[in-house]
């Protein structure tokens, strides 16, 4: 009998401790799961966006904020151009420049002339340029996103033929800046955000057959750059409201290859008003740079798409760039090619070559190193 309850009690210890030790274990197993399945939770039930496991370098982060902005000089969709769209299509004259274009965030360009179909032309000009309204199609399609109505073609149907080319515009979803329905609208900047920076343009024209031309709080017109006080106003309220702020102006003198006297000192006084940088187109031909302050001005960037009479110099063109980094310091950049047989084409590297050493020599203290801009 004795026998028998000693190894009753024996098994009952062997089973309680047994069934200690499988408790422990649990108790510790539960234990070391419970951070993991906490974090589990945690990001099934996070509402913000986990971090992947690749991270960014700063090298990296820098050259993933960076903005590219191209601009490109005087189109003109009229004569030999306007026969061309009309037999090959809207997109044809841009088919070899495209890519280019696209390769930017943001596209600028000046439109030469009204798109209307009125036939009573202003005769203060010696030249009067229209274009049909499908054609601005194909500067959309070619990767233009804004384009600039300061220039002295703007009303050369007067002020009707200017508000057709308005309501063309914004039909096509083409937003413009440089002249408006007023002085309101004309002086407006555009403004877009890219990669979360700020960045607004201007246009004003310093070349206008006439005062009444001029946008007024009563009637349409181009934003007039012959008050400069005014401009250095409006540039000054427009940057405290932006990271980058270009001015597109048109102005210079035809044909020649030097910006007039007072284009030099007032370039800069736009800078010191607020300006990031200076694009200017209207001599159709190509001029120098010059970097001041840190700040690029470009005094002409030439034609971009003219009539096929156009030759030599006048058809050199090409597209400038503004490479802007995460802290807003910008290098100008300039890609050359040619208007030919109503088309902007490519050239060989030795003629890219040619042009560069050009625009270097006409510059003012800016090297232009394999189409790079830079100042000493």
């Amino acid at each position: 009998m004795k026998l028998v309850y000693r190894i009753v009690l024996l098994i009952l210890i062997v089973g309680y401790v047994a069934h200690a030790a499988v408790t422990t274990s649990l108790a510790n197993s539960t234990q070391k799961s419970t951070p993991a399945t906490k974090l589990n939770n945690e990001i099934k039930t996070s509402a913000k966006p986990q971090p992947t496991s690749q991270k960014t370098t700063p090298e990296k982060k820098a050259i993933d904020q960076k903005i590219v902005l191209a601009f490109a000089g005087d189109i003109l969709l009229d004569g030999s151009v306007k026969q061309a769209i009309k037999l090959k299509g809207v997109d044809y004259p841009f088919k070899f420049v495209k890519n280019s274009i696209t390769s930017a965030d943001f596209a600028v360009a000046n439109l030469e002339n009204p798109i209307t179909y009125r036939t009573k032309k202003d005769t203060i000009q010696i030249y009067n340029f229209k274009a049909d309204h499908n054609s601005i199609i194909g500067v959309k399609n070619a990767g233009f996103d804004l384009v600039s109505l300061a220039n002295n073609h703007a009303l050369d149907y007067y002020e009707g033929g200017l508000l057709d080319t308005i309501g063309y515009l914004n039909k096509a979803k083409m937003p413009y800046i440089g002249a408006g329905k007023n002085s309101s609208e004309a002086f407006k900047s555009h403004t877009i955000i890219v990669k979360g920076k700020t960045i607004k343009f201007l246009a004003f024209s310093r070349f206008l057959p006439s005062s009444r031309w001029h946008a007024t709080n009563k009637k349409p017109g181009v934003a007039s750059a012959y008050n400069m006080k005014y401009v250095y106003e409006t540039i000054k309220k427009e940057k405290a409201q932006s990271a980058i702020l270009i001015v597109y102006m048109h102005w210079g003198k035809e044909k020649s290859s030097m910006p007039l006297d007072f284009q030099r000192p007032q370039s800069k006084a736009m800078i010191d008003a607020g300006a990031d940088a200076i694009v200017s187109s209207h001599p159709h031909v190509l001029q120098g740079f010059e970097i001041y302050k840190g700040k690029p001005i470009a005094y002409s960037i030439g034609n971009f798409l003219f009539p096929d009479y156009v030759k030599g110099p006048s058809a050199q063109t090409g597209i400038y760039r503004l490479t802007i980094d995460s802290k807003n310091n910008i290098t100008p950049s300039f890609e050359p090619f040619l208007i030919k047989g109503n088309q902007i084409i490519p050239i060989s590297q030795k003629e890219k070559e040619g042009i560069w050493n050009y625009l270097k020599k006409i510059s003012f203290r800016a090297n232009v190193n394999k189409g790079i801009i830079s100042g000493y």
